[in-house]
């Protein structure tokens, strides 16, 4: 058994925070043309008159969605172990609801409200004219997150309760091989094909006010596997001992994988109809969104770790920043879009890249702001 020394403790929260930072990054980013195009008229139709840029999107919102969430979850999971024992069970119960509780509650209540509000007033939105009574108010939307997360986090806490043991460290046993691996995405591919497509459970919660959790349910089987792999790996320092060789073998399957995906889309703008053919193609990329994240998320976890002097600490803070930027990016993002539309900017894609790129810093920033104030530090 053995303990984390100060330095080695500085090193895996730096890393950590690092990809927590990139992850957060790229949810803002995948969420931009989505966002933009559900909420303008103008903008849905910019895209429906770029087919390519659609696809392009498409693939990129895809290939994000594979990973980004998972390791989060991931992470989330390895990071919990020992701060039920720094904290202990009983403060650390009452922090999370803290954390995750008022956050989720001030989402609901308030800040997922502006955007269908401030949609009366602009012309070009969908929700111009409504009565109050038909707005989308008080959906969960992207934080169904913090849903999920508190759920994971009851469901640990009673297991640590119930259990009454100690989080300590066996660096004895090994990191799973690629069996391991391979069998895991097997059978969660499984798992997210038959939620995805052998249940209209999902598709009827995108209608209510768990609207966000209607979109993500087919993936809880996965995030919660790798909440409880991540439970699991602090115990044994397994995310500090991941493979190279294995990382790298995995991260090139990936890539062949989602350049083939990009191809067939590519290929089939430019000669028939692209929903159709998601239609025929959507089991298969559903079944292998576990095999294709597996390869991502382990280099990330690779490279941060042995590379994190490229992005150094700054990096690893805006890590720390990166809750608040979740929470306050919806907003900020459709600003930042309609901004630069309105100021005459019409290309798609460098509209895209351009509000996505100033929606990050804006988001990013404005956390760091907000989290300088001592009460709200303690929630975000």
């Amino acid at each position: 058994m053995a303990s984390l020394t100060q330095n080695q403790e500085q090193h895996r929260t730096l890393f950590l925070d690092q990809i927590k930072a990139i992850m957060i990054a790229l949810v803002i980013a995948s969420h931009t043309v989505l966002l933009a195009g559900l909420s303008s008229a103008g903008v849905g139709q910019l895209i429906k008159d770029a087919p390519l840029f659609a696809a392009v999107n498409l693939w990129f919102v895809w290939v994000c969605n594979t990973f980004f969430m998972n390791i989060l979850f991931l992470i989330s999971g390895y990071l919990l172990p020992a701060s039920i024992q720094k904290k202990g069970l009983k403060y650390f119960v009452k922090y999370r609801l803290i954390r995750l509780g008022i956050p989720l509650i001030l989402s609901i209540l308030v800040i997922n409200n502006i955007l269908p509000l401030g949609g009366l007033l602009i012309p070009d939105s969908t929700t111009f004219g409504l009565p109050i009574a038909n707005l989308p108010l008080h959906r969960i939307g992207p934080q169904w997150f913090l849903l999920v997360l508190l759920f994971f986090n009851a469901i640990y806490c009673l297991w640590v309760w119930h259990r009454k043991t100690k989080f300590s460290i066996n660096q004895k046993i090994p990191f799973p091989n690629w069996r391991a691996w391979f069998i895991s995405a097997i059978i969660l591919g499984m798992a997210e094909m038959g939620m995805s497509h052998f249940s209209n459970f999902w598709i009827s919660l995108k209608e209510t006010n768990l609207d966000g959790l209607g979109y993500q349910g087919m993936h809880l089987w996965t995030y919660g596997f790798l909440f409880a792999f991540g439970c699991k790996a602090a115990s044994h320092h397994w995310l500090e001992r991941i493979s190279q060789r294995l990382a790298i073998r995995w991260f090139q399957a990936s890539l062949l994988i989602s350049f083939m995906f990009l191809a067939i889309l590519i290929t089939t703008v430019q000669g028939g109809d692209i929903e159709v053919v998601l239609q025929q193609a959507w089991p298969t990329l559903s079944a292998s969104i576990p095999f294709v994240g597996w390869g991502y998320m382990a280099i990330a976890l690779y490279w941060t770790q042995h590379h994190e002097h490229v992005g150094g600490a700054w990096l690893a803070e805006a890590g720390k920043d990166g809750f608040g930027a979740y929470l306050i990016h919806m907003p900020i993002l459709y600003g930042s879009f309609m901004s630069l539309h309105r100021s005459g900017l019409t290309n798609i894609w460098i509209l895209s890249l351009s509000a996505s790129i100033l929606a990050i810093i804006l988001s990013f920033w404005g956390s760091h702001q907000l989290r300088t104030i001592p009460a709200i530090r303690r929630i975000i």
